[in-house]
């Protein structure tokens, strides 16, 4: 069975002006440069794309917006949890129309760590709309209790179910679940920093934040791995958590918003409660970047 997520997927920062107003004229610059640099498709409205702090109309014109200017060149995966069931089902039944190759939903954010409860509002969501789902598996809001045997079992009840995307650091678990599966698991993995570390164990392709900024490298580190390069992948790998290590101390989405910015590929601030970059995080920023032996890219 084909799989729809395979390779680097970015995922893509929202864009808005500096009123923090939705800016859809500012996607097409960004999701030219990151298919040129050789992304092999989009997650939107996730984390990143900071999806909770926008409104149902503003998540379906982000997902109308990217798809309109992908035109096709690759897949396009549109979050619609984050939110109640009842909004996450109404943008999962326009998805298709809306041109999403996929949906997927985090856990319900007012039951966070009950798969019963999960396993409804997931269904709910398949049941919404033709095209494939995926569960959003964050770690903070998982069912610790319930084994990777259960859960798969578990999403026999949800319609069109396709695969995971697991940001959890717990590869343990993810490689179960690939195991488990029998390989039909569309098996995705969130942190960039073990994105070489989730391919080892299994996964099919890697979605992340800092792919923004350097869809390149890690278009490389996955060409390594796959060509059997290992010791060149882990070296990128090196490479890349230098730079997530310098944005974690200034803040991750305000960094990487600012560096878009520096190439000339304006996205805004992120939204509130998300604090922008200061102008003490902004010189740390720069030096540390001017520091590095590498190209960030």
């Amino acid at each position: 069975m084909s799989k729809l997520v395979q390779g680097i997927w970015p995922a893509l920062c929202t864009p808005f002006d500096d009123g923090f107003d939705l800016s859809p004229g500012r996607a097409a610059p960004l999701i030219r440069y990151l298919v040129d640099a050789g992304s092999d498709g989009f997650f939107i409205t996730g984390g990143t794309g900071e999806g909770r702090q926008m409104s149902v109309a503003e998540r379906r014109q982000m997902c109308e917006t990217v798809t309109g200017d992908v035109a096709g060149q690759v897949p396009v995966i549109f979050h619609v949890g984050g939110t109640t069931t009842e909004d996450a089902v109404a943008l999962a039944s326009e998805a298709g129309s809306l041109g999403a190759d996929a949906v997927a939903s985090v856990a319900p954010v007012d039951q966070p760590n009950d798969l019963a409860a999960a396993v409804r509002h997931y269904a709910a969501i398949g049941r919404a709309s033709a095209v494939p789902f995926y569960v959003y598996w964050l770690a903070r809001d998982v069912d610790g209790q319930v084994t990777p045997a259960q859960f798969l079992e578990a999403m026999d009840a949800v319609p069109n179910f396709a695969g995971i995307k697991f940001t959890d650091p717990n590869f343990f678990v993810f490689q179960q679940l690939v195991d488990l599966s029998g390989g039909g698991l569309n098996a995705i993995t969130g942190p960039d920093e073990m994105c070489v570390a989730g391919f080892v164990m299994g996964s099919d392709g890697a979605i992340g934040s800092t792919y923004n900024i350097m869809p390149r490298m890690f278009r490389r580190m996955y060409e390594a791995f796959c060509g059997g390069r290992i010791g060149e992948a882990m070296a990128l790998q090196v490479q890349a958590n230098r730079v997530i290590a310098l944005l974690i101390s200034v803040g991750v989405l305000a960094g990487i918003k600012k560096m878009l910015d520096w190439r000339g590929l304006p996205v805004g601030p992120p939204r509130p409660p998300t604090a922008p970059l200061t102008a003490e995080g902004e010189d740390r920023l720069r030096a540390g970047l001017a520091a590095l032996d590498f190209e960030v890219e």
